[in-house]
């Protein structure tokens, strides 16, 4: 009997063949269990997805009355300091504008952005309104 020789069973096959056979045959169950668990788990964790905007037409809707502010913006400031009624209707146009945006802001937006957008329309709607009546009384 020879001590150095590698065992083998009754087929021929030695002892270190069968154990790296059943190793790889571990290895693919676990595999065939972790990967799916692991795409689950990382769908539950993923951040849901966020719904398109309520109304359609909000894209082109957004950009008018963005670029409608910002034309009589522009032309509250070329006005400057200056009293007298042309600066108070331009100032209740803003005001006009502003409550616009406001509400389409309201229906196209939604999560913290649209929070955060409402609050800062609100301010400038308030304070556009103390100008209104401090100018134009």
């Amino acid at each position: 009997m020879n001590l150095f020789a590698p065992r083998t069973d009754q087929w021929g096959i030695t002892r270190d063949r069968i154990v790296l056979k059943r190793f790889v045959f571990a290895f693919i169950k676990f595999v065939g269990l972790v990967i799916p668990a692991a795409f689950v788990l990382a769908l539950l964790a993923a951040p849901a997805a966020r719904p398109e905007p309520i109304q359609p037409g909000c894209d082109r809707n957004l950009a008018d009355a963005t670029a409608g502010l910002a034309a009589l913006q522009t032309r509250l400031k070329g006005l400057g300091a200056s009293q007298g009624p042309e600066m108070c209707n331009v100032t209740r146009l803003y005001f006009l504008e502003l409550v616009k945006a406001r509400a389409v802001v309201a229906l196209c937006k939604n999560g913290p952005e649209r929070e955060r957008d409402l609050g800062r329309f609100d301010a400038d709607v308030e304070h556009t309104n103390e100008a209104i009546a401090a100018r134009c009384s």
